[in-house]
């Protein structure tokens, strides 16, 4: 009964960007940066989660997680997870699109819910 009214965290998301560029001919994203997920509610234990690049507003594209982010993690009030990441990935279709954003969502009990959204970053086109 006490798992009903579980409170989703509260949780910000920073991106700061050194490469964003989508490459329309050979149908593929390059991102690179400085990925931030802060904690600004109470202590949070976050497990299952999964990260999305979303370019245009529309388009949704799966990202691999972080090692240091995988299985349960303990998130103390105020407390950050700071990481550096690049993702190099082929697109099924080309993408052309003028920012991207990053969403931080969570599968726990079989159900995609978001825990954060970056800021738009300019997205490259080549």
């Amino acid at each position: 009964m006490l798992g009903l009214f579980k409170k989703v965290p509260k949780l910000e998301a920073t991106f700061r960007p050194t490469v964003a560029v989508a490459r329309e001919l050979t149908r593929e994203i390059e991102v690179a940066g400085e990925l931030v997920l802060r904690n600004v509610g109470r202590d949070a234990a976050l497990a299952d989660l999964a990260l999305v690049l979303i370019g245009g507003g529309t388009r949704r594209i799966d990202l691999a997680l972080p090692d240091a982010w995988r299985g349960a993690l303990r998130l103390a009030a105020g407390a950050e997870l700071r990481q550096a990441v690049a993702w190099k990935q082929k697109l099924a279709a080309p993408m052309r699109a003028p920012a991207a954003e990053i969403q931080v969502i969570t599968t726990a009990g079989g159900k995609h819910t978001p825990l954060a959204t970056t800021a738009r970053f300019p997205l490259g086109n080549e």
